[in-house]
């Protein structure tokens, strides 16, 4: 890839960023035009992940449709829109229908994401590469996000906040759009294309969990990302209830975390992937074990922000390695319709998280926490143990 593809995935990542940033930021939004009713803030982000669930059946039909390179600034201006209109019409059941379709277009644009990366290269260093880039830009959004809401929300008051954040979205899709057809100039597509097109786009969960090595590397990430959702849940309550610390320290220990998930693929992710990528992704499940066991067993703020930080990066690197195993572990013919179906996991698995930690009564906070730390460090050392020789060679073409 020569200078100008360099330049265009630059750009790439630039317009990728603006979506996380405004995707989180208008649920933030949302969030604060409805703060004096917290039964409709968690009907807001419920039906965010509930939408990143209902993409996973549509979102082969459309990426095997229009492409993954078509489809990623589709979603900008999709996402655009949505969030004008909500602007525009600045009623309850609207923000709760453009959260959802958020989070439906959020997880189709990282699905597409997951399938455009290792079209262009098969070289499996520079797919590390990119993929560990991607991660970081993606999680950036989890930081900034809510920080640029906060600040639209009290500069621009009403609906001016919400068309800011459209316009930023809208300048993403034709740069992306472009970026994109400068990529294709610099790269040789091969030859799957033609057969690709003669499939149906479907999700495939039985198919994804057929595929050689693919179960004992998902299941460890899928079971800690049950248990690390309910952590993000009680969090707050081990913080602000049960040690009584400040609101300002909370949101210390929350940027603590979100500066880990950032920095995570991309300085920390090489050292763990010399294991292979579903083995480092164990370990830094068994990592995010110890982390949250740090943090449930401490009572110093300082000691819980290192726990977050670890739990963070830990947390950045075992999504980046596991989805760096799926983009040379997949068939290039099958990639339409079995990413998507991988994502659809992972969201699933983030909603049950959340149930779950419904059921946990606040009384029992930090012997919560103890119980997620331990399951997840021994979910991690059984997952490395499967998967100590699961280095699959990179798939380039369909058996």
């Amino acid at each position: 890839m020569g200078i100008g593809g360099r330049w265009a995935l630059v750009f790439i990542c630039i317009s990728l960023s603006f979506g996380s940033f405004a995707d989180e930021a208008a649920q933030v939004t949302f969030a604060l035009r409805l703060a004096d009713n917290t039964s409709s803030v968690s009907i807001l982000l419920a039906a965010g992940l509930i939408g990143g669930i209902l993409s996973g059946p549509i979102a082969p039909m459309i990426i095997r449709r229009i492409g993954p390179s078509k489809t990623i600034p589709a979603v900008f201006l999709l996402q655009a829109l949505l969030i004008a209109a909500a602007s525009l019409a600045n009623q309850f059941w609207s923000y709760v229908i453009v959260s959802m379709a958020l989070g439906s277009t959020g997880s189709l644009q990282w699905a597409a994401i997951m399938v455009a990366i290792p079209s262009y290269t098969n070289n499996e260093r520079h797919i590390d590469r990119v993929n560990r880039i991607t991660q970081s830009v993606r999680n950036m959004g989890y930081v900034g996000g809510p920080a640029l809401g906060g600040l639209l929300y009290g500069m621009a008051q009403r609906s001016r906040g919400l068309l800011l954040l459209a316009l930023l979205v809208l300048v993403a899709a034709p740069v992306t759009a472009l970026c994109f057809k400068v990529l294709d100039s610099f790269s040789q597509k091969s030859d799957q294309a033609p057969t690709q097109e003669k499939q149906k786009g479907r999700l495939d969960l039985p198919d994804l969990f057929r595929t050689a090595g693919v179960i004992r590397a998902v299941a460890p990430l899928l079971m800690t990302v049950v248990l690390t959702s309910t952590l993000n849940v009680l969090l707050i309550f081990r913080i602000r209830t049960e040690l009584q610390f400040s609101a300002e320290i909370y949101g210390f220990v929350i940027s603590a975390l979100s500066v880990g998930l950032i920095v995570g693929p991309v300085v920390f992710s090489g050292m763990l992937a010399r294991f292979g990528d579903a083995a480092g992704a164990s370990i830094a499940a068994s990592i995010i074990g110890f982390g949250i066991l740090w943090l449930a067993l401490s009572d110093a703020a300082w000691i819980i922000m290192c726990a977050a930080f670890l739990i963070g990066s830990a947390n950045g690197i075992q999504n980046a390695l596991t989805a760096s195993f799926m983009m040379k572990a997949i068939d290039p013919q099958r990639r339409v319709n079995l990413m998507p179906a991988y994502i659809f996991c992972i969201q699933t698995s983030v909603f049950l998280g959340f149930l779950s930690a419904g059921m946990i009564s606040t009384a029992h906070v930090s012997m919560a926490l103890v119980a997620v730390g331990v399951a997840t460090a021994i979910i991690g050392a059984c997952g490395f143990a499967l998967n100590v020789k699961n280095r699959p060679s990179m798939v380039t073409k369909g058996a």
